[in-house]
């Protein structure tokens, strides 16, 4: 589908979801050591499903997903049936914290852990520079926008890697991370027009900002999407 805008920039759509729900703990309550291979729960696989249905009239045309596991599962999900293949690219990854630093970190730092995103030199539980993820993230997506073999594309990513994408969309960077909640599964809307000749970005459009189809109204829970993962292992402690 190929749209155009009021003055002729050509607009193109990108959906960025984030992977569907997972646990960070083990049966016993661990934290586990590798978050980076966690796989989706049965109602993550529930809620990409889900949302795939919700979304079957979306004419995806290119699929790119972070190289994890659960964001991997979570676009095949969506996409399922649409003989669609997904792009694995590292440069969606999420947030790494220092091992040692995550280890001691209290359940009150994970639930805020996004708070100093915006504070020159800032870390990501004292691992991945803010700036430098955000540098990663925005160079890639533009290289994608660079791309003409697309119109509609589903981003599958992080909730911290989400936050960037939208930081850019607003050309708000790293201010308004802290501000901005993503829950599993959610997807978020944004159009970018481009210059017919030039493929130059001439806007950003935000659409649509972490929409739940499981929870549209949020009122399933009114705790922040890291504060449910700090409840769940306050709950398995």
């Amino acid at each position: 589908m190929h749209r155009t805008a009021f003055d002729g920039s050509h607009r193109r759509r990108i959906y960025v979801f984030r992977h569907g729900d997972v646990s960070y703990v083990d049966d016993n309550g661990v934290r586990v050591t590798d978050s980076t291979i966690v796989p989706l729960t049965a109602w993550g696989r529930e809620q990409a499903t889900m949302t795939g249905k919700a979304l079957a009239n979306i004419p995806f045309d290119r699929a790119v997903s972070s190289s994890f596991p659960r964001s991997v599962e979570t676009a095949e999900l969506i996409l399922e049936g649409r003989n669609i293949p997904v792009e694995k690219n590292d440069s969606f990854v999420e947030f790494q914290g220092d091992s040692t630093a995550r280890t001691a970190l209290t359940l009150e730092e994970l639930a805020y852990s996004f708070k100093d995103a915006a504070v020159p030199g800032a870390r990501y539980v004292g691992g991945d520079s803010f700036a430098d993820v955000n540098t990663r993230v925005t160079t890639a997506l533009e290289k994608i926008l660079a791309e003409k073999n697309w119109e509609t594309l589903a981003l599958v990513a992080h909730g911290g890697i989400n936050r960037l994408i939208i930081g850019w969309a607003f050309d708000t960077g790293l201010a308004t991370v802290p501000m901005i909640d993503q829950n599993t599964c959610c997807f978020n809307v944004i159009d970018v027009d481009t210059h017919p000749e030039t493929g130059k970005i001439v806007r950003k459009l935000v659409r649509s900002m972490n929409t739940a189809i499981y929870d549209i109204p949020k009122e399933g829970n009114h705790l922040l999407s890291l504060e449910q993962i700090a409840t769940r292992m306050q709950k398995k402690s």
